[in-house]
């Protein structure tokens, strides 16, 4: 062991204590005491009171000229056969102290903690209570501690100590348990309070989002079904207005077709119709022209007939009265002769002028110059037969006027109308036969004529019948195109509709989903039969409305403490888990204590009752097992029964100090042979001994240190006899202890 600032050693000490008995002696106040006052430190106590002084603070070097700032004390162990639970030949504990305050702790230099020193200690018989360090005041109170207490040193000794630190622990782990699960009761309790009430208003807001996400579900695949329908409408009425439209530019492209082909008629019957007009004109003028032979041929005849009448109303015989007629034929054969000459030689130019005609239109065909040529003939015919009707008018009235008969005997007046009669009669019927030959010419023209202007006629009428063909063509056309386009609009308007009501159904996904259109059809899908989709989203919306108002937040505030109670429960399972891990570990390691101790008594029994013999020939000792029904965990104690010699047991408060230090060496010395301690450290135990007592100890330390170290502090010099090892300790003037060895003979 080496000391430095510790109480009176302010120099660096140092001991080494070999095996058998060393002896540490000195005169009051050297500080001798102070050694095993640093053996209890170093190994951990935490009792200014049991090192004697006040505060931690006075174990700190002080003198009148100086004081130092640390106190330390190191111990070193030879741990060759493993005594402590190290893998080091030798283990050193360090303890340091500082005057500013705080203390340090080291195995081998290292930094640890106290536990871990109590930890490799434990099983070594030295113990956490250190009663292998015995002073003088604690012997004589061993013999007299209450059962409870004096188990304590038991199990101390022989290492129960560690069982039960490891079950204080768990009490102590049970107890926090316990106070944790009292906690998370009335926590659990209060936020149940606030849960339940949440948990009705998050059942109803979550029973209102079913039904509204079912609503949704429902609706928006109703919707897509509208826009699909909507959709399908709209190839439809695309696939009619492309339709139509062809149609419509089949029927345009017709119309322009019927058009262009419809001018082309008109221009073509444009030219044949003039054509047609001037046949037409040619025959009319040649009607004009038969008109006139007709009117000349009736006025003939009118005048045969007349000429006739006033012939036959005087009874004349023209034919038999050859003398008359003679007779009158030769008084105006001259002027008769003359006017027939020039009707005839007009009549005989006008069948020219038609013979000439008839051969121009006997060609094989006959074009506009045949015709134009033909219409210098035909005038020409005109004006002869307009000049022969006036010389025919004019000679008729000249004759009338020149042969009146004037103051005439009557039957000279009738001889002379009847001779007048009979002239007229011949030359009428003269004409009528020139006119009959020239009708004839004129017929054979028109049979020619005629074929020509119907031919021209029926072109012109195909012509014009086309062009009305055509007219109706495009008429129907355009009705088909009026239809057409009607029905593109209706088309359009169609669209339009359905566009606003997609634009309706897209607004409505959007707006009161919010969601897009193009989501909606990937995630959702068209419902089948939509009548009864539409019963299903009326029965959503009636339940919706059955709902009422509920509180959004209900369920994220329900889910929020329902997450903390169930935390909470969780945690109390936990803790109830580690409560019932806990109880059945303490009742396991109260269960090893007991055994290892009832294990462990009968030996300590037994060696007590040999120590108790060696110190008290006459007397007999024993231990008892005691119990305070106080239902604890430690409730069994231990009871010392002695007799020293009077044949009776008497209570230890009647013996003698002497007496009582014997029997707490006994009671001690019969634990330290159960459970070895590398080292025992006596303090001045032997001073109240007497010298037969004191050699009947002795005799038990000599027997007793065969493989166990064994420091004394005494004041006995038969005690030193024993020593192996003497250390001597004196002090100065100036307070400071010093340390003398002296190693000595083995003795027997």
């Amino acid at each position: 062991m080496t000391l430095r600032g510790f109480k009176s050693f302010a120099n660096k000490s140092k001991l080494v204590f070999e095996p058998g008995i060393c002896m540490i002696v000195g005169p009051n106040g050297s500080g001798k005491s102070n050694i095993a006052d640093a053996m209890s430190w170093v190994l951990g106590e935490q009792s200014p009171k049991t090192l004697r002084g006040e505060s931690m603070g006075d174990i700190i070097f002080r003198n009148k000229k100086e004081e130092l700032g640390i106190a330390e004390v190191s111990l070193v162990f030879d741990n060759s056969d493993r005594m402590l639970p190290l893998e080091f030949q030798e283990v050193k504990v360090t303890r340091r102290v500082y005057s500013k305050g705080g203390s340090e702790y080291f195995i081998n230099s290292s930094p640890c903690r106290l536990l871990d020193i109590h930890e490799i200690i434990s099983d070594s018989g030295i113990g956490k209570g250190l009663h292998v360090i015995v002073n003088q005041g604690q012997i004589s109170e061993i013999a007299v501690l209450k059962p409870l207490d004096r188990k304590d040193i038991i199990d101390e000794l022989i290492g129960i100590s560690k069982h039960k630190i490891r079950r204080d622990r768990s009490k102590s782990k049970l107890l926090k348990i316990k106070e944790n699960i009292n906690r998370i009761n009335d926590l659990t309790q209060e936020v149940r309070r606030i849960m339940d009430p949440l948990k009705t208003e998050a059942k109803k807001a979550q029973e209102y989002y079913d039904v509204s996400n079912a609503l949704k579900k429902e609706e928006i695949s109703l919707f897509l079904t509208y826009i699909n329908d909507l959709n399908h409408k709209w190839d439809f009425e695309n696939k009619a207005y492309s339709k139509y439209k062809d149609e419509l530019e089949d029927v345009l492209k017709k119309i322009t077709s019927a058009i262009k082909v419809k001018k082309e008629y008109e221009k073509l019957i444009s030219s044949k119709k003039d054509e047609f007009n001037y046949w037409e004109e040619k025959l009319e003028n040649f009607k004009s022209s038969e008109d006139a032979l007709d009117n000349m041929r009736a006025l003939v005849k009118s005048q045969r007939t007349m000429f006739s009448t006033v012939y036959n109303m005087f009874d004349l015989k023209l034919y038999r009265d050859k003398g008359t007629e003679k007779s009158l034929t030769k008084k105006s054969e001259g002027k008769f002769s003359s006017a027939v000459q020039i009707f005839s030689d007009r009549i005989k130019k006008i069948e020219k002028l038609f013979n000439r005609i008839l051969k121009k239109i006997n060609t094989a065909a006959i074009d506009r110059a045949i015709m134009l040529d033909i219409d210098g003939d035909e005038n020409l015919i005109r004006k002869e037969l307009d000049d022969l009707k006036e010389m025919i008018d004019r000679y008729n009235v000249d004759s009338i006027n020149k042969n009146k008969p004037k103051n005439l005997p009557n039957k000279d007046r009738e001889d002379k109308i009847k001779y007048l009669c009979k002239e007229n009669l011949d030359r009428s019927e003269q004409l009528s036969e020139i006119l009959k030959r020239v009708f004839v010419v004129s017929k054979e023209i028109k049979k020619r004529l005629y074929p020509e202007f119907e031919k021209k006629k029926n072109s012109v009428k195909e012509e014009l019948n086309s062009i009305n063909k055509l007219e109706i063509d495009v008429s129907k056309l355009n009705i088909s195109k009026s239809n057409l386009e009607n029905n593109l609009y209706k088309i359009n308007l169609r669209k339009e509709q359905i566009k606003e009501k997609v634009k309706d159904l897209t607004l409505r996904i959007v707006d009161e989903y919010n969601i897009s259109v193009d989501f909606a059809f990937k995630n959702y899908k068209p419902v089948t039969d939509v009548k009864e989709s539409s019963t299903i989203v009326n029965k959503l919306r009636n339940e919706l409305k059955k709902i009422g108002i509920v509180n959004p937040n209900a369920i994220l505030e329900y889910n929020k403490i329902k997450e903390r109670f169930d935390f909470l429960w969780s945690q109390k399972q936990d803790l109830n888990e580690s409560k019932k891990g806990l109880e059945e570990l303490i009742t396991k390691i109260n269960k090893e204590i007991e055994e290892y101790f009832i294990e462990r008594f009968e030996a300590i029994n037994k060696n007590f009752k040999n120590y108790f013999k060696t110190l008290f020939p006459l007397g007999e000792g024993e231990l008892q097992l005691t119990s305070d029904n106080s239902g604890g965990d430690d409730n069994i104690g231990v009871d010392l029964k002695v007799d020293i010699g009077n044949s009776k047991f008497v209570p230890l408060s009647l013996l003698s100090g002497g007496e009582k230090t014997l029997v707490s060496i006994a009671f001690l010395f019969s634990i330290f042979s159960t459970k070895p301690s590398p080292f025992y450290i006596f303090d001045e135990i032997d001073a109240s001994l007497d010298d037969m007592n004191l050699n009947r100890f002795l005799s038990l330390v000599k027997k007793f240190s065969g493989n166990r170290q064994i420091i004394m502090i005494t004041h006995q010099k038969k005690s030193m006899e024993i020593a192996n090892t003497i250390y001597g300790v004196s002090m100065q003037s100036d307070s400071i202890s010093r340390i003398i060895a002296e190693k000595l003979n083995s003795k027997e």
